[in-house]
């Protein structure tokens, strides 16, 4: 099959997860898999982690005669999770392994074609290890020669469908796994037709809807589209949907938008193939193993740390800013110092490698954003000395009192600023060399301390949960944030209403995308210096439309303006 000349790439893996693709209606949300394979595996796994049984009865509170003696966790206890972690961690290897496996399968006959995989969604979505079970995209992504996303911005279920930010999220987490791992990243799956999971139905896809969708990943960087799927499911639990043609093979609008997409791409091939999003200056912490604490705590999914992070980045998506998302185990000194702002959401639990990154990254002039309990354990899930943990109480100069459920939203007082609103949870700190800059009622709440030559803030609510939950006043404390810390856009962008911009650029050109993400008629203006890129901007077409734009010039500025329809995308080449 690999000598046909159409063929291209191994996609090995359509979305590695836990996930059965079957539903056991008789019991809620069961966990895999606890066959005796799977058994035997985790033992093996467990005898390279301790190295006796001694060590793992110490760590699990546990009185093992044997190795054999060991069940598998099939639920969270009381007294301790240690095993529970561990049961998680090992399923994220083990998808990992399983992954490489296939892989190096693959290598054995075909050493020519790069080998791909691709998740469902970000990993940044869900909880990894059990139930639905996503893994850790930044491991997975090493295993392989390019990694991917599944993209249905209109699937069925409580997410959809996905707001624009949401979309940026999706994209920008796993381009940002992929970029850390040097590879290539690539959209596996595309949703093409309305979606269906039985008896539910999605929000109908339109012609619109593809092309948009399309030129979404490439602003991110996505350097490859497969669309899912040509016909529509004919069997099972998606029958009858996600189909770019009709039924019968026949052609509509979406499969004629599918084809101008290819089309642009095709005919500016190298040019897409070189460009690259512009630098982020922000970046967004994946805490993974706040993620795996939450399924000890039986949150039943990621939804706080989630809906925390939608905010944070709708905020910050405002102005039109680039944003990464950085593992922590990616915290090296010389990829944070890229970073003039990070923030780290909800982020329960930490490894103390991590807290000390952080701490060496404010020393050395970063600025440092938590919200909700940062530290609360370690990646055992022991409770640390002090709340922030390990060293992090010196590097927010406060330590916490307490924290409390909020029934309702509350305004939070902030001090030469106005107010904000804390929702879900608020945390009261006592300062030790920070200064209060936020309170609730006689509460001291937010935070802000100088730590050499950076500065951090504790926020003791969830700013960017607010944010989502449609309190729009934290929007404009996030951008105070930024704009304290000296972040700017590299362009501005004048609009009445919702309009995303992206630019992308190489040595000799560039690409400004431009989304029209409401249900009217946009007029903008953009406006960027010339250092924005290395050769001097002459021409600016529409790829859509070959229709070519004034470039008005003022000093060291440039600027244009256009009109976009309701929904829709340009695409403009700048040279």
């Amino acid at each position: 099959m690999s000598s046909h000349s159409s063929f291209l790439a191994w996609d090995i893996w359509s979305e590695p997860h836990i996930v059965q693709w079957s539903w056991i209606d008789f019991m809620y949300n069961p966990w895999f898999c606890y066959c005796e394979n799977s058994k035997r595996r985790f033992i093996e796994w467990l005898k390279r982690k301790y190295k006796d049984i001694e060590e793992l009865n110490r760590a699990w509170y546990r009185k093992h005669r044997s190795w054999e003696e060991i069940v598998i966790p099939r639920y969270t206890s009381l007294s301790s999770f240690s095993d529970l972690l561990d049961w998680i961690q090992f399923n994220i290897e083990k998808i990992a392994e399983d992954l490489e496996w296939k892989v190096n399968l693959i290598k054995l006959s075909d050493k020519v074609h790069p080998v791909s995989s691709h998740c469902a969604i970000s990993s940044i979505y869900s909880i990894p290890g059990i139930s639905y079970g996503s893994s850790d995209d930044w491991i997975l992504a090493e295993k392989v020669d390019i990694w991917g996303t599944s993209f249905y911005p209109k699937h069925t279920g409580p997410w959809m469908p996905l707001k624009p930010h949401q979309m940026g999220v999706a994209l920008d987490a796993t381009r940002s796994s992929c970029e850390s791992r040097g590879k290539p990243f690539w959209i596996g799956e595309l949703q093409t037709g309305t979606g269906v999971t039985g008896m539910l139905f999605s929000v109908p896809v339109k012609e619109k809807d593809v092309d948009r969708w399309a030129w979404l990943a490439v602003s991110r960087g996505a350097k490859g589209i497969n669309y899912y799927a040509w016909f529509p499911m004919n069997c099972g639990y998606e029958v009858s949907e996600f189909g770019l043609t009709n039924p019968d093979g026949g052609f509509n609008e979406r499969t004629y938008s599918a084809g101008r997409v290819s089309k642009i791409i095709t005919e500016n091939m190298d040019m897409f193939l070189n460009i690259k999003p512009l630098e982020a200056q922000v970046a967004i912490l994946y805490d993974i193993e706040a993620y795996k604490l939450l399924a000890c705590l039986r949150s039943q999914g990621a939804e706080i740390i989630r809906k925390d992070i939608f905010g944070i980045y709708k905020a910050i998506m405002r102005e039109n800013v680039e944003v990464d998302f950085i593992h922590i185990s990616d915290l090296n000194k010389e990829k944070l110092n890229n970073y003039k702002i990070i923030f780290a959401p909800f982020p329960i639990s930490l490894t103390e490698s991590c807290a000390n990154s952080l701490k060496e990254y404010v020393k050395s002039g970063g600025v440092l954003i938590a919200d909700g309990r940062i530290a609360w354990t370690n990646e055992k899930g022991w409770l640390t000395g002090k709340i922030p943990g390990f060293c992090l109480d010196e590097v927010f100069g406060c330590v916490e009192n307490y924290m409390t459920e909020l029934r309702e939203p509350v305004d939070i007082e902030i001090k030469d600023f106005g107010k904000i609103k804390g929702v879900n949870y608020i945390s009261s700190y006592t300062p030790t060399s920070g200064k209060v800059i936020g309170s609730y009622k006689d509460e001291k709440v937010i935070i802000e301390n100088e730590y050499f030559k950076g500065k951090a803030i504790m926020v003791g609510t969830l700013i960017g949960l607010s944010i989502e939950l449609g309190f729009n006043e934290n929007i404009d404390f996030i951008l105070k944030l930024l704009k304290d810390s000296g972040v700017y856009p590299y362009f501005e962008v004048k609009s009445d209403s919702l309009v995303e911009v992206r630019c992308s650029k190489s040595e000799k050109e560039g690409v400004f995308f431009v989304f029209n993400h409401s249900n009217d008629e946009q007029k903008i203006e953009i406006n960027f210096k010339k250092e924005l890129f290395s050769f001097i901007p002459k021409k600016l077409v529409d790829l859509k439309t070959n229709e070519e734009f004034i470039l008005n010039i003022s000093e060291d500025k440039f600027s244009f303006s256009l009109k976009i329809p309701p929904e829709d995308t340009r695409v403009l080449k700048i040279e």
